[in-house]
């Protein structure tokens, strides 16, 4: 389809629009007194062009002053529902600062590794007989496979970073799945995801990302947030 023959309005009376520069455009959001003039020429053109035997009736010409007026209308209600939508993704990003600091549970196939490891988490709708987290590298590769939970719930597993041959593996970011099956070797329901502490947030397409170390988060992917352990011992 001709995308410029798409936004151009169609010919009125047999008399075709024309814009050389856009100043006369609809589309570009100007406002009806700016295109009033080129609104009076296409009725004069239209006046001269009209069969005398046949004159157009006045109340076409009304007719077609309203729908423009409408036009410019629906373009200011547009411009109006953008910047609505501009506000509500501002407030989405402030209010999502309070995330900064905190440390959180969201869902995630990937998980970030640090100096000190990484961290899974994951969960069974079901006792396994069976239950392994397989780690991946960017190939989509297995390098690590470990033993998880097998009992239903919540669990957590720690990865030291180093593959099944006991190489240290580089710091970044990895994949990893979790598969659990039962003693008649059906699959068992998982869920997965990671913990971690928000160290930013930003907008992306109009959603709210948390940043969890290299980890770029959806701020509706996280499940909860964890308050962190207090490492200041109890006074006697």
């Amino acid at each position: 389809m001709d995308t410029a023959a798409a936004q151009t309005p169609p010919p009125v009376n047999g008399v075709t629009y024309k814009d050389t520069n856009g100043a006369g455009s609809l589309t570009g959001g100007q406002s009806i007194n700016d295109t009033f003039d080129m609104f009076l020429k296409l009725l004069t053109t239209q006046l001269k062009n009209q069969d005398p035997l046949e004159p157009t009736d006045n109340t076409e010409f009304v007719n077609q002053l309203t729908q423009f007026t409408q036009t410019e209308a629906g373009l200011n209600t547009n411009k109006k529902l953008d910047s609505l939508i501009a506000l509500q993704s501002n407030t989405q990003l402030t209010s999502a600062l309070d995330y900064v600091g905190k440390e959180v549970k969201a869902d995630s196939i990937v998980l970030s590794l640090g100096d000190s490891g990484a961290d899974a988490i994951y969960g069974l709708t079901a006792n396994s007989a069976k239950t392994e987290i397989k780690i991946l590298d960017s190939n989509g590769k297995t390098i690590r496979t470990l033993q998880g939970q097998t009992t239903a719930g919540q669990h957590k597993v720690h990865w030291d970073g180093k593959d099944d041959n006991g190489n240290e593996m580089k710091k970044g970011v990895y994949a990893f799945s979790v598969v659990a099956k039962d003693s008649k070797d059906k699959v068992v329901q998982t869920a997965q995801g990671i913990q971690g502490t928000v160290t930013g947030v930003q907008m992306s397409n109009g959603n709210v990302i948390l940043n969890i170390g290299e980890i770029e988060a959806p701020l509706n992917s996280v499940q909860a947030v964890v308050q962190k352990q207090s490492t200041t011992g109890a006074s006697s």
